[in-house]
């Protein structure tokens, strides 16, 4: 792990040199799951380790839903497309013998190129949060299919596998789900699944971070770049009401100079809730829970909503 401090400046330099960057994404399947528990999550690990190593392509984050994924590759869009197609081809197999070939046609690929430094750190960070802010029982940084347990990680030296490569053939072919069953030199293998430090590039991303502290503020805090990287892939943004809550606070501040919700009058309440609607996509109890309006005038506001 790099314990180097790097000047904004520096970081900046090293965007340059090391761009391009490009975030992929999967639209989400409305009617049903790609992947349904952890041995499903595995195979799709699997293929994003066997992928990226296929096409020299370096992966600084991942998540896995039950329905998309989201990537962040280091290349441009055209190499992101050939990314994502082999690793559809890869998953057709599994999703066939799943009984989810109809889901092929729908996992298709969106793609945002990244232009700056402040633009790769709120991709890194929206992707980091996407499974955190969908599943209430995720720690984002020690659930195993999302990176966020990779950075700034002091315990990642402990996580050791065995090189794929020593793995018997039954073991590689079940990894692979190829007949080869050839797995790159370089990967790692524990309990069936490639350890994503071994393909994952965290020690760039620590750097274009800076350090743990800059890396917590852009995961945990940065509610605006979120919503706006949501709504760039064509997710809704889905906040919890603790995010909003400080939002709320830092309006009403802004807006109307007061410290919080509580201090408003009513129409003010009700000026906000176009805001956290329209803006923040919040829900119509969200908004009567952080603004401490009846439900029904909200409901009033949004009919749709209710």
């Amino acid at each position: 792990m790099r314990s180097d401090y790097t000047t904004f400046r520096q970081q900046e330099q090293l965007f340059v040199r090391e761009a391009p960057f490009v975030h992929l994404y999967s639209s989400p399947i409305e009617d049903g799951v790609l992947v349904e528990n952890d041995e499903d999550r595995k195979v799709v690990m699997n293929m994003l380790a066997l992928v990226s190593k296929e096409l020299n392509l370096d992966v600084l984050a991942y998540a896995i839903m039950n329905n998309h994924i989201h990537l962040i590759l280091k290349g441009d869009a055209i190499q992101g497309q050939a990314f994502f197609e082999n690793l559809k081809k890869r998953l057709a197999r599994f999703l066939r013998a799943k009984g989810k070939a109809r889901f092929l046609a729908k996992f298709c690929c969106g793609t945002t190129q990244i232009q700056s430094l402040k633009q790769l750190r709120n991709e890194i960070a929206y992707v980091i949060r996407n499974p955190f802010v969908v599943v209430s029982d995720v720690n984002l940084f020690s659930y195993p299919w999302c990176s966020g347990y990779l950075y700034f990680n002091r315990m990642l030296p402990v996580l050791q596998g065995i090189l794929g490569p020593k793995l018997s053939y039954r073991e590689r072919r079940k990894i692979t789900h190829t007949s080869d069953g050839i797995i790159p030199a370089s990967l790692t293998v524990a309990d069936g699944m490639v350890l994503p430090q071994s393909f994952v590039n965290y020690e760039l991303v620590e750097t274009l971070f800076g350090d743990a502290r800059q890396f917590l503020f852009w995961v945990l805090k940065n509610v605006e770049a979120q919503v706006e990287v949501a709504l760039s892939c064509g997710e809704l943004p889905n906040m919890s009401d603790d995010e909003l809550f400080l939002t709320v606070c830092t309006l009403s501040r802004d807006n109307y100079g007061k410290d919080s919700a509580r201090e408003l009058t009513d129409l003010e309440k009700k000026e906000l809730a176009v805001t956290l609607h329209n803006r923040y996509h919040a829900s119509n109890a969200q908004i009567a829970r952080l603004l401490g309006l009846q439900p029904s005038v909200v409901n009033t506001l949004y009919p749709l909503g209710a």
